[in-house]
Order: structure tokens, then C-alpha cells, then sequence
């Protein structure tokens, strides 16, 4: 009788450690904000690079040069604002044209289900401000897709910002993902 008395109250003492453990751990949980699920590490580089929607793509067919050129140069240290105006193409023509490229490709993306529209325009509105600052950046770091944003969890998501590999640089590939 006392040893089973005793497993009785082993057993009841296990689940309730068991029940407050669970509750604890609820609670402790972070809660998930806003900025982790409105897009961010969604890792839209590869999708960008894709769509021709890179800074680098975009001069390249503005100013009728190769993209290696364009990046080429671009790692000898010209801004994309300076090769394009080599050209007679303004800055705010390579600004406009690539957010162009690049709300078409979230387009396709949010259409195929991958991110929600929410997500898309808040790629977006990340985008426009990055953009129209790496169109102006110079240096080889400026055209090797990566920059500011360095993916999985420094990306768009969880604390950082960027929008994937090639999103602030000229897109060059095989670059981590941002």
C-alpha cells in the first residue's frame, strides 16, 4: 500500500511539473512579430536574379551594355549612377526601371502562392530606399550581391534588413544568400 501510495504521488507530482513546465514555456515564448511575418528572409535574391530585376541587369539593358561589362566596371569601382550616366541614363531612370523589374517579380511570386501581397509590399517599400542608395554606392563590395542584409536571419527576417542575395549589389551569382 505505501509503495503504491508513493508511486501515486511520484506520478502526480511529474505531471503537474509537466503542466507548469508547459505553461511556463508558453509564456516565455516570444511572441511573433509583425516584421517576422510581413516577408522578411524571404530570400527573394535568386528570384530577382531570375527576373533580370538586379541593379547590374537593369543598367546593362538601359545603357545596351553585357551585364559583365556593367559589373566589370562596377567592380573597378563605378557606381551604377556613373556607368549609366557614361550613357546619358539618369540615376532616377535606373532607380525607377529596377523597382519596376523587381514589383513585377514579387508580382509573380506573390501569384504563385511563395509570399502574401503584404509581404510583397513590404519587400517593396524595404526596396525602394536601398536601391536608389546602392544605384550611388561605389567600391567592388557595391557589385558582388551582397551589401547590407546577409540572409537567413540578418536577411529581411529576424532582425535585419536586405532583401536577398543581389538585392543591394549587382546580383553577381553564387553569392550567399541575403
Amino acid at each position: 500500500m505505501k509503495k503504491s501510495r508513493t508511486a501515486m504521488l511520484v506520478a502526480g507530482a511529474l505531471v503537474l511539473g509537466l503542466t507548469l513546465g508547459s505553461l511556463g514555456i508558453a509564456t516565455a515564448a516570444p511572441a511573433q512579430t509583425a516584421a517576422a511575418t510581413t516577408g522578411l528572409g524571404l530570400k527573394l535574391g535568386a528570384t530577382m536574379r531570375q527576373a533580370g530585376a538586379t541593379v547590374a541587369d537593369v543598367v546593362a539593358k538601359v545603357t545596351g551594355q553585357p551585364v559583365a561589362d556593367v559589373r566589370a566596371a562596377c567592380t573597378a569601382g563605378a557606381s551604377f549612377a556613373a556607368i549609366a550616366a557614361k550613357k546619358g541614363v539618369t540615376t532616377q531612370t535606373v532607380v525607377a526601371d529596377t523597382l519596376t523589374a523587381r514589383k513585377t517579380a514579387l508580382d509573380t511570386v506573390v501569384k504563385s502562392g511563395r509570399i502574401t501581397q503584404a509581404q510583397a509590399d513590404a519587400a517593396l517599400a524595404r526596396m525602394k530606399d536601398r536601391v536608389t542608395a546602392r544605384v550611388s554606392a561605389t567600391g567592388a563590395t557595391n557589385c558582388d550581391g551582397t551589401g547590407n542584409g546577409a540572409g537567413n536571419g540578418a536577411g529581411m527576417g529576424r532582425g535585419g534588413s536586405g532583401c536577398g542575395s543581389g538585392c543591394g549589389g549587382c546580383g553577381a551569382a553564387a553569392t550567399p544568400a541575403q
